[in-house]
Order: C-alpha cells, then structure tokens, then sequence
C-alpha cells in the first residue's frame, strides 16, 4: 500500500459554481488534479470498431431500429436479427414470434464505446419490411430459440395456442414458416459449430503476503474474432467454470492445474449484452437484456443448442445505457438483478426480482441510476453498489430492502415522491471507488480472517476491499478497506469455487476504469500469510472501533502519530456528484480534520478503539492508520466509513 501520507485525506479541487445539471447525463466526471490518465478520458477514447467484426454466430439478439419504405423509423426491442447467408438477413421480433423484415447484408454496428451503445441496423437493400408491434414488453410467450441442422427455429404460444417458426433460405419465401405443430423444426439438435477449444496458460501468481493472484489467460486472439469484455462466472457441478461476455459469448472453460493450462470452449453466442450468468440446477442461466435465459446442450456435443425464455416480463427499453446487470439468487432460489437506466419505463432504475420458475417478475425495490452488480448472502442479505452520478453524490454501497428506495430520483416510482432516500450501508469517495462493482461473501473457513464477511468490487479502481458492517445500532452502516490487490480490469463479478475455494473473479475495460485489459478471468488464492486488514468495525458514541487481522503492537497502537482522520459531508440533487461539504459549515465546501484524542488496545489484541473528537453521524469518515503488528510487520491505509448512528 502507498504510505500514510498519500493515503490521507486531500480534498477535491472546488470549483466556484456547481456543474451543470444535465438529467440524461451518464457520463462520469473527468477527474482533476493529481489523477491517473485514465481518469481524463471521454469520448472518443472509447470509440472501439472490433464488434463489428465479431462472429456472433448464426444469430444476433438486440434491439435493432430500422426504416419501412416510407422512411419511419421502427424499434424491434426484443429482435433476434438471424443470417441466411454470408449476405442475407432476417429479423425476428422476439416478443410478437414474427418476422419484420429481411435484408440482403448483415448489420450496422456502432463503435461508440466499445459498441455497447446503440442500437444495430440493417446494412443493405432491404427485401421486405413489416413493422410489428413496438412495445417494451412482450405480446406472446416466447418460449426461445433452437439451433437445428438447417438454421435456427423458435417456438412462442399466442392466445393459447403455441407455434412453431423457422426462417427460409435466403431466396425463397415466404420469409418465415410458422405451423402449430413442431414438424421437425425444433426437435433435432444441431451439431457443433465452433469447434476446437482455444487453450492458452495457466498463469500463476507469486505468493504476497496472504494472497497470489493467478490469471486465466484470455483467448484474445481466436478465430471468430469473439471480444472478452467478461461480466459473469460461476462453477459448473463437475467444477469448469463459465464465464459471460458483454458481446454475447458464453465459454466454458477447463482447468488442467498439473499441466498449467486452460481450455476454452465456446458454449453459446449472439446473446443480447449479457451482463450476468448463475449456474442453478446444473444448466447455466444467464441475464441478457429484456430476458433471463437458460443455455441447454440437448445432444451433449459442448455446445448450447437451445436458448430458453426463463422469463422476460420486463420491459426492455431501447436506451443507450439502459443495461440489465448482474445475476444472483437467494437461498429459496429467486433471482436478482439491476434494470439500469430508461426510469421513463414503469421498473427503469430497479432491483428485480423472478420467482426461481420464472413465473412472475417484480420490482423490488426502486431508485438506481445504472449500477452494474449485486450480492446475496447465506441468510439472504441483498446487497449492491450504485455509482456517482445525477442525485448520486457519490458510489454508495446499499443493503436493499424491499420497497426501498435508493436515491435516484428519476426512478422513485412512487405516486408521492419521497423527500428522502434509504440511507446506504456506506458511501465511497471517489478517490476510494469511482466505479462500484458487487460483493461476494467468503464461504465459512475460508480466506483466513475474512471468513464470513463480504466483499466489494470496485470497476473503476479493479480493486477488491473488505466490504465492513456494523449491525449494533438500529441501522446497519459500514464501511471499506482496500485489500491491496488489483486486478488486469474493471472485476464486477467473484464467486467463490465450491472445491478448491479460491475466489474466481471476471472484469472488463469500459469507460472511466483503470484496467489494463479488455476483459479478465483471475483467482485468488488464500496463503495463509499475514494480510494485514482491518476486518471489522463498530461505531461507539465517542469513537470508532477497528478490529484487524493480526495481533497489534501496544505501543504502536498508544502512539496517536499513527492516525489521522476526517469527515465530511455530501449534497443529494439532480447535479451530478457532489462536492464535499464540512461538516463543521454544510455551506462550505471541504472537510474537517478530527482530533484522534486517544487509542486503546482492546482485550483481543486486534481490536483499537478511537476517541474522535466531536463524534457524531456523518456521511463520510474516513481514518488512517500506521501501524505495527505484535509480530513485527507493519499495517497502514485507511478506513472509508459512514456512520448513521452513534448509540
């Protein structure tokens, strides 16, 4: 870690009149000062052409705009565009099961921010246009698409009745065939397409401290020209891990440890932004946007030859930033996710929640701007991370309760608008987390000293902390504490493996990030060495109590040297962020420094207990620490806190 002194507490640079308010605004803030480069940046760094070279695989899902024959634009939100021939196109609106339209060529595909914006077009002469029914949410019951030996087939059940479609050659109409009974145009599994796997090494980590961190080099340069932006991982049974791409790829991917090795398997591709995958039951579930799908290999080739409809009653808007992010489930089996952005739309900026059958879609709780992951603990705590932005002051960390509300105020879905917001568990400066990921909790017995406790990803500063709560008041408030690892990219996604209990995480590039790669897959292995962390704390009417991995040094820990500490405050409003205010004049804007008066070494040997002067609940307090361990080491950072309550 950086020493003392460049941890601690500089202020952000004031300017004298306060940003202008722009409501559609999602752009982060360029950083000032003494800042990495990657802070600066803005469009056009992120201008990024390679999607449109991607080979999708026999279909694209997205929402695709496209023009009739008298120019008018149309939407197809929920549209699976699917090739006949290298320049033939049909698209399939996904929500009424017909065919719109046909092309002769593929798709137009933006490069705005490494082509995750926007929306693709047809690219040609178009054959035929039928526009359909524009609506955010579905028509029919889609039941999902099949990969057969001649194309690609769907089924969707319409006013009781279930059909059958599948698109014809590239010269021959009609363009579709619909029947009511499946004459073959489901039933038989197509054989594998994409070959091969890919296998690249084993990279492993030299022990530092309690950790080494491993990578599973990515197959950046592979044949479909597939991009790895990774936004999900999870275990298969027989222990393969599954990973996730923006772009529309799952992977399977085989770890041979004697041999150093790691083989990649191209499972499934051409889904629509999946930013989320959860293995439940054995089958691979992952979330795309407008749509949770389940990946079968009904032949057992290792491929995916049936994409299920798990459940899609929600609606998919056609915003640029309008993501569906994260996967996770509760112990009774329920999903969870982020639908980001589009807070026009009755569940725009909300925590989701589908039944485990997919049966019913619900919103659980309300007021997110565009955050992009999530956590569930063993006993069912749902956890998330929100970003600094519009009436975001700064990254908050929530623990989500159904009916809350967390902030944004564009998405409070309330007849009568609330005057304020479900206080978050912490609040994270920029300088700590510019770019919240989600947490994972470590399984029991595992990890050393942060058994059972959560962590936090940070995106945008591809860190991990230990993620601290204190549940002795009668509001939980928390706080973090960076562990001193950083990843090759933004990492938003860990889960912990159920056999060799190492921490597997996944990461992608994006905007306002610091990673190095365009996406990762990395694990952490526990050494059993000293980790130097604080791991706990607890807010006490006079002081903050910090309990840390190792035994502490007595006269380290009586010397106040050692500490230095501040607070302030933010602003809640439609601007984006917030300066930070004293706490001492809310009008001003900066922080106070608190007096550390006196520091006890508590029973345990690891826990100090602070006296700050002046203690009271504020929304940022944050202490650094330098200090020794009873075995002679040294633990320095600091600890980044909210404190709701002090008795």
């Amino acid at each position: 870690m950086r020493c003392l002194a460049l941890l601690l507490l500089t202020p952000l640079v004031a300017t004298a009149q306060p940003p202008k308010v722009d409501l559609d605004d999602w752009t982060p803030r360029p950083a000032t000062g003494q800042v990495e480069p990657w802070e600066t940046k803005r469009d056009p760094q992120w201008d990024d052409a390679r999607f449109q070279k991607m080979d999708t695989g026999p279909f694209l899902n997205a929402t695709f705009k496209y023009s009739d024959a008298a120019g008018k634009t149309h939407l197809v939100y929920r549209g699976t565009a699917i090739r006949l021939g290298p320049d033939n196109t049909v698209l399939l609106d996904r929500g009424t099961g017909k065919v719109v339209g046909a092309w002769n060529g593929g798709l137009a595909i933006s490069d705005k921010r490494f082509g995750l914006l926007n929306t693709p077009s047809p690219l040609g002469r178009a054959r035929s246009i039928t526009p359909g029914v524009e609506s955010t949410l579905p028509t029919v019951q889609f039941h999902g698409l099949y990969h057969t030996p001649t194309g690609v087939a769907w089924a969707y059940t319409e006013n009781g009745q279930k059909h059958f479609g599948t698109a014809t050659g590239p010269d021959q109409k009609p363009l579709q065939v619909v029947r009511t009974s499946d004459v073959g145009f489901t039933k038989e599994p197509a054989p594998a397409r994409f070959g091969e796997p890919i296998v690249t090494k084993l990279a492993r980590g030299e022990a530092k401290g309690a950790f080494a961190l491993d990578t599973l080099t990515i197959p950046t340069d592979n044949r479909f020209q597939a991009l790895f932006f990774c936004t999900g991982v999870d275990f298969l049974p027989d222990g393969r891990v599954a990973v996730c791409t923006a772009h529309g790829d799952v992977w399977v991917v085989t770890v041979d440890e004697k041999a150093g090795t790691c083989s990649w398997r191209r499972f499934a591709a051409g889904l629509y932004q999946p930013m989320g995958l959860k293995v439940v039951d054995g089958k691979i579930h992952v979330l795309e946007r407008g749509q949770l799908t389940r990946l079968h290999d009904r032949n057992g080739d290792g491929e995916a030859d049936f994409y299920e409809n798990v459940c899609n009653q929600w609606n998919c808007g056609g915003g640029e930033h309008s993501y569906d992010t994260c996967l996770e489930t509760d112990p009774a089996g329920n999903f969870y996710f982020h639908k980001t952005g589009d807070t026009h739309l009755s569940d725009g900026g909300c925590v989701m929640k589908i039944a485990k059958d997919g049966s019913k879609c619900e919103v659980f709780a309300t007021g997110t701007r565009h955050p992009i992951g999530l956590g569930v603990s063993p006993t069912g705590v749902v956890t998330g991370a929100d970003q600094e932005g519009n009436w975001m002051p700064a990254t908050r960390i929530d623990e989500y309760k159904k009916g809350g509300f967390y902030g944004d105020f564009r998405a409070h879905h309330r007849t009568i608008p609330p005057l304020t917001y479900d206080p978050p568990l912490c609040w994270l400066p920029r300088e700590t987390d510019n770019s919240a990921g989600g947490q994972v909790w470590v399984p029991a017995k595992t990890f050393g000293p942060l058994a059972g406790l959560p962590l936090h990803f940070s995106y945008g500063r591809c860190k991990p902390f230990v993620l601290l709560r204190d549940t002795t008041h009668s509001v939980t408030q928390g706080g973090a504490w960076d562990l001193g690892i950083t990843f090759l990219s933004g990492v938003c996604r860990g889960r912990f493996h159920p056999t060799d209990g190492h921490l597997y995480v996944c990461g992608l590039n994006g905007w306002q990030t610091a990673a190095k790669a365009d996406g990762c897959l990395q694990r952490l292995r526990y050494t059993g060495g000293p980790m130097h962390a604080v791991v706990g704390m607890k807010v006490v009417p006079d002081g903050v109590e910090l309990t840390f991995s190792e035994a502490l040094d007595a006269a380290s820990v009586a010397d106040l040297t050692g500490y230095k500490a501040a607070w302030w405050g933010y602003r809640w409003s439609a601007a984006y962020g917030s300066f930070r205010y004293k706490v001492s004049d809310p009008n001003a804007v900066g922080q106070d420094t608190v007096p550390v008066t006196a520091a006890t070494l508590l029973p345990d040997g690891k826990t100090v207990r602070l006296t700050l002067a002046g203690m009271r609940p504020v929304m940022q307090l944050q202490v650094g620490v330098r200090l020794k361990t009873a075995a002679g080491g040294s633990v320095s950072g600091l600890t980044t806190m909210t404190v709701h309550a002090t008795k």
